[in-house]
């Protein structure tokens, strides 16, 4: 007699009878272009008898509310219905199922209770997992560091799959001048840069290590260790670098005598300058942002009053806006010489342009300061810009709104990576880049010829009758002014590939895309170095603008030996260098060796020596595609004889002979360990075993 035991977090159930429902394995899908799929099982009844039911927390319980702790087994009267149970499911002692299992629906018919629930494999219960997190929802904040030139210019010889890195990407507008770059100019166009252009961008193998990190699954994957992979990043997206804040603004006193004669303004110290300017002293601030705020400015001073007219003893600290009083405090040294300033004034909205300063106004009188602050707060937080010398908190450069399940597909998608289970380890996944998945030899190949159900029909049909007749690869569009450029001239996205089977019988198109945006590379006329440009230009004056963009991804290298150029800070030059953090989808503009571009563009803005012919469709899926689109390409559906012992010891990546033609095994629907009868089968015939 069959005997099932199902484990539910390492706790038996009861079964009052053995169950009967079919489970689906399957590693791809020919028929369905670019999905990755789970092995799954059709509905499961569990009776609810006591053990089952303090297993599954009473919650056929009406008024339930168990109080659950995620750190714990899913289990007991820690037991959650809307959080995923560890399933494994053994026939006569072997394993035929490991996954997680979810209850659909609980039936009560009189005294009798009963539990509908469906198991599905690990890799969707990975995906379920991570649910509606989102990249800024990691822990990012090791990497937490002052915005510095040496910062920046350090990190470029970080290129090892951790760390920050600085990479130069043109936003827009941040090397614009036409001076003389360190005899006091704004620099030279395209050569020299602001360092606002600069900025931190985390690597693509640690969002995946922080993702998995946070769930219960580990992965096994060596492709994450291979020199492509860790050379991308993902870099800001931003309009501008912005930290989300109450805090507008921020500045210290300066500790200074001053003769209210001559020089009766107080001179401060920015710490947050957020989006106002200062003056070359220190004492009027500038609003520069595009938007009107409304705040809150305090001003506290402390000091003591040195000398003062005794016929008029009277002081007040202001402070203007546009040179108009909004709020002061009063004072008389006569009574206290001792200066004490705290006032808040609120509502106060600054425009584009409007600025504001400190006054002490007094008499024939010095008075000798010793600290203070000058604070702008919002009710709200607002973005505010980071600036030099100020810290940044990597997890607010993060590009914001991303579902981690959506980076995580995307990247399987861009390599086509097989996601799969490891059968010995529990909850662990095993990727592999397709072209690495199956083996060069057929040597370790099954023949189950013999499992074939002659009685039933066989379905061998040509793939030309399932496939599309265009396969479309792309990148997601996105506005900026290069981009956009290219995809009005040529009907496609910059680095997008088209792939034309010439099937005479189909016209569909099927199209793979991923959350990305390409990134065009460009290089000025005259000058050495290539860097993505993203950014508007306006149609008026042909400005540039800088924008929101899609999420980018790229891959980095520090270029050396380049002509001397300068990182500045206005027409402040605050370091010269002759070589640049790169990034872009070439690992090198110059000298190219790969492409992280679907295709080769059909137009470039930059002069490489040569263009790669080694791109992300020739390299991970020019051969699925050359095996299912190839003239001889064929599915084969029959129905074959499983047992227990095939199914525990499946290996989607071993080759399969049928009548002494090569397959390789691509789906196995609805196996029921319960009945002695045929599985549905799909096999795709191998053309190519390298």
């Amino acid at each position: 007699m069959i005997s099932t035991e199902i484990y539910i977090e390492e706790q038996k159930i009861d079964l009052l009878q053995d169950i009967s429902t079919e489970f689906t394995y399957a590693i791809d899908d020919v028929s369905d272009f670019g999905t990755r799929n789970t092995s799954y099982s059709k509905t499961i009844s569990i009776p609810g008898t006591a053990n089952n039911n303090l297993i599954f927390g009473y919650i056929f319980e009406l008024n339930n509310a168990n109080v659950t702790d995620s750190a714990l087994p899913n289990v007991g009267y820690n037991f959650n219905v809307s959080k995923q149970a560890n399933c494994k499911i053994f026939i006569d002692k072997v394993q035929i199922f490991k996954g997680t299992l979810r209850i659909l629906e609980i039936v009560i018919d009189k005294e009798t209770i009963e539990y509908q629930c469906s198991v599905f494999g690990e890799l969707g219960g990975f995906i379920n997992q991570l649910g509606n997190k989102r990249l800024e929802d990691l822990d990012f904040s090791s990497y937490d560091h002052t915005y510095s030139v040496a910062n920046i210019t350090n990190s470029w010889d970080n290129a090892g799959g951790s760390g920050y890195y600085y990479p130069l990407i043109d936003y827009g507008n941040v090397s614009t001048g036409a001076g003389a770059g360190g005899l006091g100019g704004y620099g030279v166009a395209k050569k020299d840069f602001q360092y606002t252009t600069f900025r931190p961008a985390l690597y693509v193998k640690e969002y995946i290590q922080k993702i998995f990190a946070d769930t219960d699954y580990t992965f096994d994957c060596s492709f994450f260790n291979e020199p492509i992979f860790n050379r991308l990043i993902i870099p800001h997206n931003q309009t501008n670098i912005t930290a989300l804040n109450n805090t507008s603004f921020s500045a210290t006193a300066n500790n200074r005598t001053m003769n209210l004669t001559s020089e009766p303004y107080v001179r401060y110290t920015v710490t947050t300058a957020g989006s106002f300017t200062q003056d070359t002293f220190g004492e009027v601030f500038t609003y520069t942002g595009a938007a009107s705020i409304t705040t809150n400015v305090r001003v506290t001073l402390s000091g003591f009053v040195n000398s003062f007219n005794p016929a008029n003893p009277n002081f007040s600290v202001i402070l203007r806006k546009n040179g108009v009083p909004i709020g002061s405090q009063n004072f008389d040294a006569s009574v206290r010489r001792i200066i004490a300033c705290d006032f808040t004034v609120t509502g106060v909205t600054f425009a584009n342009t409007d600025y504001f300063q400190v006054e002490i106004l007094g008499t024939l009188m010095e008075v000798e300061i010793f600290t203070g602050s000058l604070n702008i707060t919002t009710t709200t937080p607002t973005l505010v810009q980071i600036n030099l010398g100020e810290n940044i908190k990597i997890n607010e450069t993060i590009p914001r709104g991303i579902f981690q399940r959506d980076f995580f597909l995307s990247i399987v998608k861009m390599f086509n990576l097989y996601v799969y289970e490891n059968k010995f380890n529990d909850k662990e996944l095993i990727i592999s880049p397709y072209v690495d998945f199956y083996p060069t030899s057929s040597a370790t190949a099954l023949d189950w010829t013999n499992k074939v159900d002659r009685a039933k029909p066989l379905s061998i049909k040509p793939m030309s009758e399932i496939n599309a007749r265009y396969y479309n690869y792309k990148y997601k569009p996105d506005n900026d002014y290069y981009g956009e450029n290219y995809r009005k001239k040529f009907t496609e996205g910059y680095g997008d590939y088209i792939y034309d089977t010439r099937f005479d019988f189909v016209k569909e198109t099927d199209t793979l895309e991923v959350i990305f945006a390409a990134s065009t590379l460009y290089q000025a006329v005259g000058q050495d170095k290539v860097f993505p440009a993203i950014y508007k230009k306006s149609n008026t004056n042909n400005a540039e603008d800088r924008m929101d963009s899609i999420i980018r991804i790229m891959q980095v290298k520090k270029i050396t030996s380049v002509n001397s150029w300068d990182i500045m800070n206005a027409n402040t030059v605050l370091g010269s260098f002759t070589s640049y953090g790169y990034a872009g989808h070439l690992d090198d503009p110059i000298n190219p060796q790969n492409d992280i571009n679907f295709g080769a563009p059909k137009e470039i803005q930059f002069a490489p020596n040569s263009y790669p012919e080694t791109n992300i469709f020739n390299a991970y899926h020019s051969g699925y595609i050359a095996e299912i689109t190839n003239k001889d390409s064929k599915l084969l559906t029959c129905f074959g004889l499983l047992d227990i012992i095939d199914i525990y010891n499946l290996d989607f990546s071993k080759y399969v002979y049928i009548d002494g033609t090569l397959f390789r095994l691509n789906k196995i629907e609805n196996f029921n360990p319960m009945e002695y009868n045929t599985t549905k089968l799909s096999f795709l015939k191998v053309i190519e075993t390298i």
